[in-house]
C-alpha cells in the first residue's frame, strides 16, 4: 500500500504523485544518464542491474544499449513503483526486462546475479549506510564488471535572483535532508564511498548540471509535496505550510523573473574485480 513515511528510511514519500515526478525527473536527466552509461561501457548483450530503479526509466535507456540479447533487471524496496515502472516498459522490444522487489542491503538474492553492470542513480543519498550499499551492489557484480552510482549534490541548488517562496522550497528539501541524516553533497563524495568500500578509485567520473528559466511545472513544487510529511514529522515545516507552498512555488515559478539552478548530479564509476577479465 502507498505510503507518505516509510519505516525504511526513504525520504520522500511513495505515492501515485510521487511516482510521476520521480518519472518526469528521470525524463530531465535522461541524456546525461545515457551519456554516463555509454561511457562506463554497457552495451549490446550485457546483463545490468538498475538498483533502485523507481519508475524504470534508466531501464528504458539501458534496454536499448543491450539490445534483444542483453538483460535489464530492476530491483526496489517498493513494489508498487517496480509495477508502475513495468507497465510503462511493456512497449519496449528492445530487450528483456525483469524486475524484483527486494530490500537489498537485507541479503536478499536478486535473480541474474552477478551482473556485467550493477548501476545506481539517486539511491545512495538515501541510504544510512550509503558505504554499506556500495558493497553490497559490488558484491552483485561480476569479476571484471562496472558498478555505476550516480547522485545529487542536494547542496548546489539555488535561485537567483533570490525569491522567498523559492527560496523556502529549496530550505525545506535541504533541512529535511540533513534532518534524517543524509548527505547533501552525496554526488561529489562517490569517489570516497567507493574506496570506504574497498574498491578502486573511480576509472570515470562526470558532472552535470541544470540552470533553466521558472516556468510553471518546476519540479521544485512537487519535491516539496514529496518531502512534505517527512518535513512535518521532522519539523522542518508545518502541514498548513506543506499544503500551501507548492501552489505558491508554481505562482512565482509562472512568472519566469528567476534562473533555477537544480541540485547538480554527480556519476563515478569503476571496476569490481580485475578488470582485465571484463
Amino acid at each position: 500500500m502507498s505510503q507518505d513515511l516509510n519505516d525504511d528510511g526513504y525520504v520522500l514519500s511513495r505515492t501515485p504523485r510521487e511516482y510521476e515526478r520521480l518519472r518526469v525527473q528521470a525524463e530531465r536527466w535522461a541524456p546525461f544518464t545515457d551519456q554516463v552509461l555509454a561511457r562506463a561501457g554497457l552495451g549490446s548483450g550485457m546483463s545490468v542491474l538498475d538498483a533502485g530503479c523507481g519508475p524504470g526509466e534508466v531501464m528504458r535507456l539501458m534496454g536499448r544499449r543491450v539490445g534483444q540479447d542483453g538483460v535489464v533487471t530492476g530491483v526496489d524496496i517498493d513494489p508498487e513503483v517496480g509495477a508502475y515502472g513495468l507497465k510503462r516498459l511493456q512497449g519496449e522490444e528492445a530487450c528483456n526486462f525483469n524486475f524484483h522487489t527486494a530490500d537489498l542491503l537485507s541479503g536478499e538474492t536478486v535473480p541474474g546475479a552477478p551482473f556485467d553492470m550493477v548501476f545506481c542513480r539517486f539511491l545512495l543519498i538515501h541510504m544510512d549506510d550509503p558505504i554499506a550499499m556500495v558493497r553490497r551492489l559490488a558484491a552483485l557484480t561480476r569479476p571484471g564488471g562496472v558498478l555505476v552510482a550516480m547522485d545529487y549534490v542536494i547542496a548546489a541548488a539555488l535561485v537567483a535572483p533570490p525569491d522567498p517562496v523559492l527560496v523556502r522550497g529549496i530550505e525545506i528539501m535541504n533541512l529535511t535532508l540533513a534532518a534524517a541524516g543524509r548527505s547533501l553533497d552525496a554526488g561529489a563524495r562517490l569517489a570516497s564511498w567507493f574506496r570506504e568500500a574497498g574498491l578502486p578509485m573511480p576509472h570515470g567520473t562526470d558532472l552535470h548540471g541544470k540552470m533553466v528559466v521558472t516556468y510553471p511545472d518546476l519540479q521544485l513544487a512537487e519535491g516539496v509535496a514529496g518531502f512534505g510529511p517527512k518535513a512535518v514529522r521532522l519539523g522542518v515545516a508545518t502541514e498548513e505550510e506543506i499544503a500551501a507552498l507548492p501552489d505558491r512555488i508554481r505562482a512565482v515559478a509562472a512568472r519566469g523573473e528567476h534562473c533555477y539552478h537544480s541540485p547538480t548530479v554527480g556519476a563515478a564509476w569503476t571496476w569490481v574485480g580485475n578488470p582485465a577479465t571484463a
